[in-house]
């Protein structure tokens, strides 16, 4: 239930104290002589929270959607090879005995869903017809799937196609606060697979804090195994490291909105490659130079292969992050934030949409379409990240018919222009709301008592004389 629908209730409720006090006035001046009134009043009892979102800014199932960044799903470097996204750790405990290309008879590594985290595509247009978005559907990915593009083709770097496909997170609790600061935690864990399975790791329990100013950063629990591209047979297990994922600079999410999609630090980004190939700090076309945060690049001189994560002069325009996508309540996602990089033939959206989610099986593929091949993602605004508060649709009230009385007419202008009739401290966020109707119904039966009162003769002005 969103803030403007609280606002509603309170005020409504208000209004009809307000109503309920008139009347009650008007028939004590009717009823003088038929004996006292008996004056009853009930106080709107506060109205519960969906699933999702509570009280004081408590989230308790919140969404994450990303895709890390279009290499996470593009033609491998190995031929004939590629790389995907896994939900949860390969197998059953992440230890699949060695860096190997994956085969048929390894099925059972992969996994689509594991727990609150599902690795998810939109599938576009019937009969394989990408430009068609007619039938888009989002749909879990297999293992059948892992290496094609959302029209079925396989992934191929040359022709900029992408698996599409990206990781979603449920159930995240925390906080959002009214100045814009988040804090949200997810439990579960996703794997990042390169070179069809020679080389992989995880991410578990991410976790997006945000302050005011909406600067901060995107941290998770990194694991895996370690190899080395000149060694595959070393394969070590990687002790748990808590890194950065992603750092945000001036990317807010408005605390009344849906959430929206966060753009990452990246481009001019400077890292230490710590004796591995230099970082190469020249825009590729259509690009820019730039990492993913040192903290990251550095557990992947373990795993071995920290050149994914920063620029280098092979496939720069393809290796920056994918944005993040942000729901404060997952039954209202603000979908996907596109798969980053280069093009894909993926899920697409810039940022700023506000479509709606959905489940596994099913919701509204995002409406935009993904960049085109060797184009960035657009930029969004500095400041506050997309996704209203409303979603899709008009942003304005509609025309009222002329036969429409004024009053209603004019809420709903201000409802749309985004003002409040009731300032926004005294609107419901917790206590302050309780605590406004019941002084406010209070005091409307304290009116209503005196002037029965002095109608009655009960009370008297001191300056008049009572009539004996």
């Amino acid at each position: 239930m969103s803030r403007g629908t609280h606002r509603r209730g309170w005020a409504a409720g208000v209004v009809l104290a307000v109503v309920l006090a008139a009347t009650t006035t008007a028939t004590a001046s009717a009823d003088d002589d038929q004996g006292p009134l008996l004056l009853t009043v009930t106080v709107p009892e506060d109205q519960e929270e969906p699933p999702g979102e509570v009280d004081d800014g408590k989230l308790t199932d919140a969404e994450l959607r990303w895709a890390v960044s279009a290499q996470a799903g593009s033609e491998s470097h190995l031929a004939g090879q590629c790389n995907f996204l896994v939900a949860g750790r390969p197998g059953t405990d992440g230890n699949t005995g060695g860096g190997r290309v994956w085969t048929e008879a390894d099925r059972n590594l992969y996994h689509g869903r594991s727990g609150d985290v599902r690795v998810v595509r939109t599938v576009v247009g019937r009969g394989g017809d990408s430009t068609d978005s007619t039938d888009s559907t989002e749909r879990t990915a297999t293992f059948g799937t892992r290496c094609t593009s959302p029209d079925g083709r396989p992934v191929s770097y040359d022709a900029g196609r992408t698996t599409g496909a990206e990781v979603v997170l449920t159930g995240g609790t925390g906080t959002r606060e009214a100045d814009g600061s988040v804090r949200i935690r997810w439990d579960g864990t996703f794997t990042v697979v390169f070179y069809g399975g020679l080389v992989y790791w995880w991410v578990a329990d991410p976790e997006l804090r945000l302050d005011a100013n909406g600067n901060g950063a995107l941290t998770g629990t990194l694991g895996g195994y370690g190899t080395d591209q000149q060694d595959m047979t070393r394969w070590e297990p990687l002790p748990d490291t808590r890194a950065q994922l992603l750092t945000f600079t001036g990317r807010r999410l408005d605390p009344d909105s849906r959430g929206g999609h966060l753009v990452p630090d990246y481009c001019g980004e400077r890292v230490d490659a710590r004796g591995r190939v230099p970082q190469l700090r020249e825009n590729p076309p259509g690009s820019c130079w730039g990492a993913f945060p040192q903290s990251l690049v550095n557990f992947h001189q373990l795993v071995g292969e920290p050149e994914f994560w920063y620029s280098t002069g092979t496939r720069d325009e393809i290796k920056t992050p994918a944005n993040v996508s942000v729901s404060f309540d997952a039954a209202e996602s603000v979908g996907s934030a596109g798969p980053g990089g280069g093009s894909g033939g993926g899920s697409g959206g810039g940022s700023g949409t506000g479509t709606s989610g959905g489940g596994a099986d099913g919701g509204t593929p995002p409406a935009a379409d993904p960049p085109a091949p060797d184009q960035p993602p657009a930029p969004a605004n500095p400041g506050t990240a997309g996704g209203g508060s409303s979603g899709t649709g008009p942003t304005s009230a509609p025309s009222p018919d002329p036969a429409d009385s004024f009053l209603p007419v004019a809420a709903a202008t201000l409802d749309a222009a985004g003002a409040d009739l009731i300032p926004e401290g005294l609107l419901p966020g917790g206590a302050t709301g309780r605590r406004l109707a019941v002084l406010t119904t209070v005091l409307l039966v304290a009116a209503s008592v005196a002037i029965l009162g002095f109608r009655q003769g009960w009370l008297v002005l001191p300056f008049r004389r009572r009539d004996t």
